[in-house]
């Protein structure tokens, strides 16, 4: 029987690692029908996110005797902070390998391409097939998070009028496109990560810099802030942006919002209420019939649930959602090695889900 030796040598003679960048919009368009043969619009792989982004965000292997494209791996870059000390990162967004090339480990070869000491590699929203390869390949998961609804903000929102005003916090509101953070927000977003990064659990460092990095792969985004103040000092933050239209096949028709992400020093429960109201009320502002979180910290999911968003633990409705929820799984090694699942935070931030839709 051939060793694994043998078939890595025959895969690198017959397929090449090259950026997915260099790769025409003809050899896309066409990979994608292989390999998602049952969701067109097959030209929505040409508005993926690491087409916007550096080379390295992305990698392509082609066969090179009939020189198609037979597999794809996007690689969101950030920077984590486990245990206090912050260390770069990966977020394994887009992996697939057209099914007339499995058996070469191709899938591997990809995921490698990543990996580098020091490094931790996670991934949030895979399909069951990618969680099933990087679960042979030694990774810790799937773990399920929340997908978290608020129906009709446009109604929820006059619930939350009072609650906001009675308690007893200032909030501010940047609507911001195009990467360019006013030096307040800049200030105060890299105020509320540096408070938090000693106590929290492992997340991804959520500064000024990370937001401007974010905000240039599609700068006709607009990001809506609403960041939370006592005694002139910040809290945390909220952050949502009207769904692209027709790029989630989900809600289809509806006209949805993404909480990108939710922040709150010491995850305070007031504090995540008020930000998550103020969320609601924005998310009608964009004219949304659905605001959409997700999350894997459970002080989110009972702050949330608290102001009325459906959760996976709602009757009938919960467990659809929790059919749709993404998973997240990590590389256990490196920085990776001693975490556990009920010790890190993600959100919509983490994965390109944000930018894909």
């Amino acid at each position: 029987m051939p060793s694994e030796d043998d078939a890595q040598a025959r895969g690198r003679s017959q397929y090449a690692l090259v950026s997915a960048i260099g790769i025409d919009a003809e050899a896309l368009v066409d990979f994608a029908s292989r390999v998602w043969p049952d969701r067109p619009p097959y030209e929505r792989i040409l508005v993926s996110w690491w087409r916007y982004a550096a080379p390295g965000c992305a990698a392509a292997v082609i066969h090179q005797s009939t020189g198609i494209m037979v597999g794809l791996c996007a690689g969101r870059p950030s920077e984590w902070v486990v245990a206090g000390q912050p260390y770069p990162a990966v977020s394994i967004c887009d992996f697939f390998v057209d099914a007339e090339h499995e058996g070469k480990l191709l899938g591997r070869r990809l995921l490698r391409h990543f990996e580098a000491p020091g490094r931790l590699l996670n991934a949030l929203s895979i399909s069951e097939i990618a969680a099933a390869y990087l679960g042979r390949m030694g990774w810790r998961g799937p773990y399920a998070s929340s997908l978290m609804v608020m129906p009709l903000p446009r109604i929820a929102r006059i619930f939350h009028c009072r609650m906001v005003r009675h308690a007893g916090l200032d909030l501010a509101d940047y609507a911001i496109a195009g990467g360019k953070i006013p030096e307040t927000l800049r200030a105060d977003l890299d105020r509320i990560e540096a408070a938090s990064a000693q106590d929290a659990p492992a997340h991804m460092r959520r500064g000024a810099s990370e937001w401007s990095w974010r905000m240039s792969i599609y700068p006709d985004h607009t990001y809506r802030f609403c960041l939370a103040y006592r005694d002139a000092q910040p809290l945390g933050y909220v952050v949502v942006r009207a769904m692209t239209p027709g790029r989630s096949r989900q809600i289809g028709r509806l006209r949805g919002a993404l909480m990108t992400d939710l922040v709150a020093l010491h995850d305070d429960p007031t504090t995540l209420r008020m930000l998550g109201a103020r969320a609601v009320a924005m998310a009608a502002e964009l004219g949304a019939t659905l605001a959409l979180f997700v999350t894997t910290a459970p002080s989110h999911r009972r702050a949330l649930a608290a102001i009325g968003f459906v959760s996976p633990d709602f009757p009938v409705l919960g467990r659809a959602l929790a059919r749709r929820a993404p998973t997240y799984m990590w590389l256990p090694r490196g920085p990776g090695a001693g975490l556990a699942a009920e010790n890190m935070t993600m959100t919509f931030a983490d994965s390109a889900v944000d930018l894909d839709l």
